[in-house]
């Protein structure tokens, strides 16, 4: 057939053109429509179908542009369907340059209509069927919603890559038009399109199969022999059709893959669009696909996230019901048991209870099905504390495929058993064709069977198809195609199903399949860790805020617990828990929202406070109340309230002192109590001293005039803590090669610019603790100021810090290099810790050169060692001895804003005597993140219900049940060994274990004189339902 490799180049750009010239053909005519239309006047929010007709409207023709950016319209597009078209299969044809949804006259939701992206060409879906047989006469009538942005919105797409941006450019978010290219009524030649489809499978079929393969031949030959026919007839779109039948008629092999095809249209809640655009988006593609439901007889689509669901039943309850009735009839699958597909390496691991919690609840209650799988096929890394609580969560199955965009390894499994840090497994797969956006194709298919390192064991693998991230999901001609690939030689048997089904017939093959023991750490967005610091920092301040509220109203009482307050606050947190909201990723009017409602969060936390206040309390203008929260003693300092000077406690004076304008006090209070603080007179102002020294009986720190930590000696253990000056900060350029906000890549090491450059430095002492003050520049225009405080209890160094933060593409890292000789390194995440190499060993070793972990890292010896704690901060970087925290980083895509103005944060430094798991660094972490609640005014004394002894386990959780008066308790195993803790409860409780879901009940526990005696294993979650 042809004698080289340009021959057959040029043969296959002859069928390349010819399908070009088909496609040209499918719309034989068409006519403008009239049109009107109204811009809102409402970026973003628009307006809604029920209001649409409050606005004035006026005429609009093709070439007319009709907003800018944001900018949401109505358009209401009316017509007659003429002579010519009767008995023809009629279509709108709309481009508007933008997205959009058309809806009928009387509301119902018909389909979304897009444009070809620059990112992805396949997002176009410009047609809306309306009858294969016109009748002239017939009226058009339909209304059209439009938002000015993209596919992937509106932010300029050539800024991924580390531009500099000047940010006083009021352009610098992104510039766009929409504008009307055509709204029109066309004539749709089905034959031309279907051929299309024929020729484009044939030619990937062919591309995808081996040179020498004889059936690939015999494909080159059939094309060609099309294309003989077309270039005969231009328009004999019918007999070339006719002329592949033979080739496409010869079936697979018995060895070739079964290929489970589920519709899936990936949405991202918020990332290039805001949250709100995203509703729409959800509205948009499940219209679309319970189109092709119906016009497709077994074609099944599936969506997770019930937070899209409940959006689409806010905003369209009547598509919503269409959903419900179409998974009743198992056409539509629920899928993924989170609330949103939510980030797994910032959120806490109550959060990632909660996901569980919210989404598979609302699936029970709104459809009567419980969801059983894990769906996140984008998230950037994952938890080596999820098998645990997916276990717990009644959830057997995890999906993923975002592991494929590892940078340096190849993961060597796609199904397999992942086993978290307590030891539970869980089935999991992730498909080989490495992405949740299959075109559908075989050329696609044939690469992942290719791929499929389990072949030898199993003979099934999923496809995800469809257009996804900005959602739209499957469109006619991928259906085509799968249908085409039901039994094709050359490729894998499609087979339309469920995920569900696939994921069942795994488990009859368990036996042989692989294991794989901890994280699955994604090489790739490691600036996820850090990017936007913001958010994360109230993310971990809400988290924490909730539990405490969650403790104190359940002291108030379970009858008068607000459940529904909790709810709704929770759902708000999720959602801004999804993978492109709290890693950072998303566009700056994400991030306005997210703080706005960050910001509310906290203020109606604070007045549920308040309203529980005087439920606890008696009003007291000369008293404070400060409550431990924590199932362990915390001690450390309080601020007092504005006016006292002193205080006394229980009758005896207490140690305070006197701070710029305010005063401090040294406290001690109980697990899950309380003290009151009397107002008194006196105090003791602190000092000046001469000498950069903090020291205790316990240790001695000692600083330079540079601000540097030169020593850090421990009097207790008698050991030097630290090899090299420690408290350096270290400015990077920060210009990854792939995306911006996403990525921190390994040669930044590379290009260290500089360190701080100390202003002043001041230290002064008291009988509380010592300060030391800091002010310092950096980079090009930041400043950064640190309060540098030593408690006389404790060898904990604060560094409470705060930065003006003004660079671009500039990354900001802090470094304690100590004197610990260790392998691993101890970092904390979700209910529990991972250990993990201090070395690069091996290339799986280097990749992790920027690692998650929440509250602590450590290092230890058998004997000594040294953590470093912090308040808000996630990135980590553990290599040798160094224990290192990122601090801030500056890109400027998708937000070219990202991280600018102040930040405040705190990290502390705690050298200790033994290892991590007989020390007390867990404790002080916690302490750190989750100081007493104050309650100003109010006298009396607060216990909790329910409290808890043990050196090794927390209470993490004390709530009313969420569907019943009872309460819970969740007691997590955190030390990572075997032991006992003793809950104690209210006297005639009854108390069972129950799973997350507080679905399903297990054994009932004795209770002996109020208490329960609980056996943990290393890193358990065990929850209680305590009845009376």
């Amino acid at each position: 057939m042809y004698h080289n490799e340009r021959h057959e180049n040029l043969y296959c750009n002859r069928i390349k053109q010819a399908i070009d010239r088909v496609e040209l053909s499918v719309i034989q005519d068409s006519m403008p429509l009239d049109v009107t239309f109204w811009n809102t006047g409402k970026p973003i929010e628009g307006t809604s179908f029920d209001d649409r007709l409050g606005g004035k409207y006026q005429p609009i023709k093709e070439g007319d542009t009709w907003g800018q950016r944001w900018d949401l319209a109505w358009f209401h597009i009316t017509g007659t369907v003429p002579e010519a078209y009767a008995g023809k299969q009629i279509q709108l044809w709309i481009n508007i340059t933008t997205e959009g949804c058309v809806y009928h006259p009387d509301g119902k939701v018909e389909q979304h209509i897009g444009f070809s992206s620059i990112w992805d060409a396949r997002a176009k879906r410009p047609y809306v069927p309306l009858t294969k047989t016109a009748v002239a006469g017939d009226p058009i009538d339909f209304w059209l919603e439009g938002s000015v942005a993209g596919y992937f919105g509106v932010t300029p797409l050539d800024d991924v890559k580390c531009k500099d941006i000047d940010r006083s450019d009021p352009t610098r978010f992104g510039e766009r038009d929409g504008k009307v290219e055509k709204i029109r009524l066309a004539v749709f030649n089905d034959a031309a399109w279907q051929l299309t489809i024929d020729m484009k499978l044939l030619l990937s079929l062919y591309e995808g199969l081996h040179e020498d393969s004889v059936r690939r031949a015999k494909i080159f030959k059939a094309l060609q022999d099309c294309c003989d026919i077309l270039g005969s007839n231009p328009n004999n779109f019918q007999e070339a059709r006719d002329s592949l039948k033979p080739i496409m008629s010869l079936t697979t092999s018995a060895s070739e893959m079964d290929v489970f095809a589920v519709g899936h249209a990936h949405i991202d809640t918020g990332w290039l669009w805001p949250v709100r655009e995203g509703r729409r988006k959800c509205v948009r593609t499940f219209a679309n696909q319970i189109k092709l439901i119906n016009d497709y007889p077994g074609y099944i689509f599936g969506a997770s996230q019930p937070q899209h669901y409940q959006f689409v039943k806010d905003d369209q309850p009547e598509l919503y019901e269409r959903i419900k009735q179409a998974v009743k009839d198992g056409k539509w699958e629920l899928q993924g048991g989170m609330w949103v597909e939510s980030d797994c390496n910032i959120p806490s691991g109550e959060s990632l209870v909660r996901q569980f919690i919210h989404g598979k609840n609302f699936f029970m209650d709104e459809f009567g099905k419980d969801v059983t799988n894990l769906w996140i096929p984008d998230v950037f890394g994952y938890s080596a504390a999820l098998p645990q609580i997916m276990h717990l969560a009644g959830v057997d199955t995890f999906l993923t495929q975002k592991i494929s965009w590892n940078q340096f390894n190849t993961f060597p499994y796609n199904t397999f058993f992942w086993q978290g840090i307590d030891g539970t497994q869980i089935l999991t797969h992730f498909p080989p064709e490495d992405t949740y956006n299959s075109d559908m194709t075989p050329g696609s298919l044939i690469g992942s069977q290719q791929r499929f390192k389990e072949k030898a064991v199993a003979s099934k693998i999923m496809s995800l198809f469809g257009v996804g991230d900005g959602g739209g999901g499957p469109r006619p001609d991928h259906i085509e195609r799968a249908l085409r690939m039901k039994d094709l030689e050359g490729c894998p048997r499609v087979q339309f199903n469920t995920a569900e089904k696939f994921f069942e017939s795994l488990h009859d093959i368990k036996n042989d399949l692989p294991k794989w023991v901890g994280e699955l750490y994604l090489e790739y967005h490691r600036g996820t860790l850090t990017t936007q610091a913001l958010v994360k920092k109230q993310n971990r301040q809400l988290e924490h805020r909730l539990r405490e509220m969650e403790i104190i109203s359940t002291c108030v009482g379970v009858d008068s617990y607000p459940i529904a307050e909790f709810d709704a606050l929770w759902k708000t947190l999720l959602l801004n828990h999804f993978h492109d909201i709290i890693p950072g990723s998303s566009i700056n009017n994400v991030y306005q929202v997210t703080h706005q409602e960050h910001a509310d969060m906290l203020a109606r936390l604070d007045a549920m406070q308040a309203d529980a206040s005087p439920k606890l309390l008696t009003a007291d203008s000369n008293s404070v109340v400060y409550f431990n929260s924590l199932s362990h003693a915390w001690a450390g300092v309080v601020t007092l309230p504005e006016g006292w000077a002193s205080a006394t406690c229980d009758g005896q004076e207490i140690t305070t002192q006197s701070e710029d304008d305010h005063i401090v006090a040294q406290v001690s209070i109980d697990p899950l109590s309380s003290i009151q603080l009397i107002k008194a007179a006196d105090t003791t102002a602190i000092a000046s001293v001469d000498q950069l020294v903090l020291e205790n009986d316990l240790v001695k720190y000692t600083f330079n005039k540079d601000g540097q930590l030169v020593s850090a000696y421990d009097k207790q253990a008698d050991i030097e803590a630290l090899r090299e000056p420690g408290n350096v900060m270290s400015l990077y350029n920060d210009r990854p090669t792939a995306y911006d906000a996403w990525d921190i890549d390994a040669y930044h090491r590379t290009e260290y610019v500089g360190s701080t450059t100390v202003q002043s430095i001041k230290l002064e002492t008291g009988p509380v603790r010592h300060v030391l003050t800091i002010t310092a520049t950096i980079g090009e225009m930041s400043t950064i100021t640190q309060k540098i405080t030593l408690s006389h209890a404790t060898k904990c160094l604060d560094f409470d810090t705060t930065v003006n933060w003004a660079e671009q593409h500039k990354l900001l890292k802090v470094a304690f290099p100590t004197s610990i000789n260790a392998p691993e390194a101890s970092c904390d995440i979700q209910y529990g810790y991972l250990k993990r190499p201090t070395h690069t060993n091996t290339s799986w070793d280097m990749a992790r050169f920027e690692v998650a972990a929440h509250k602590y890292i450590d290092m230890s010896e058998p004997t000594f060692g040294v953590a470093m704690l912090n308040d808000c901060k996630y990135g980590h970087r553990i290599l040798d001895n160094t224990l290192e925290l990122t601090l801030l980083r500056s890109p400027t895509w998708p937000d070219p804003d990202a991280d600018m103005g102040i930040h405040q944060f705190t990290y502390s430094l705690l050298p200790h005597v033994d290892d991590l798991i007989r020390s007390d660094v867990m404790q002080q972490a916690r302490c750190l993140n989750q100081p007493p609640v104050t309650f100003t005014g109010f006298a009396g004394k607060i216990e909790s219900p329910v409290k808890l002894d043990s050196s090794n386990a927390t209470l993490e959780v004390l709530k009313r049940a969420e569907k019943s008066d009872a309460i819970i308790a969740r007691i997590v195993e955190s030390h990572g060994y075997r032991g006992k803790a003793v809950l104690t409860v209210p006297t005639g409780s009854k108390v069972t274990v129950t799973n997350l879901m507080e679905w399903i009940d297990g054994e009932t526990l004795p209770v002996v004189d109020s208490k329960v005696t609980l056996t943990l294993k290393p890193f358990e979650i065990v929850t209680v339902k305590i009845e009376r």
